[in-house]
């Protein structure tokens, strides 16, 4: 599952997690106005462990933007 999620200091990051919630890989910080389909970004696992803290520490939270076509 590919989402958005927001941090606390506004920046945006789209995570791909496995279907037993594991974040499996990041990309980010995106600019909100700017979004795409979270399929169309490449993630990878250098942010994994940064995201998976921040969201041990309540630091993120699940947005669902309205998508530019």
């Amino acid at each position: 599952m590919k989402t958005f999620w927001q941090h606390a200091n506004g920046a945006v990051y789209a995570v791909e997690s496995d279907s037993f919630g594991h974040v499996v890989g990041a990309a980010g910080p995106l600019q909100l106005d700017r979004l795409r389909d979270p399929s169309e970004y490449h993630y990878a696992c250098g942010l994994v462990r940064w995201i998976e803290l921040a969201l041990k520490r309540r630091q993120l939270h699940r947005i669902s933007p309205a998508l530019r076509r």
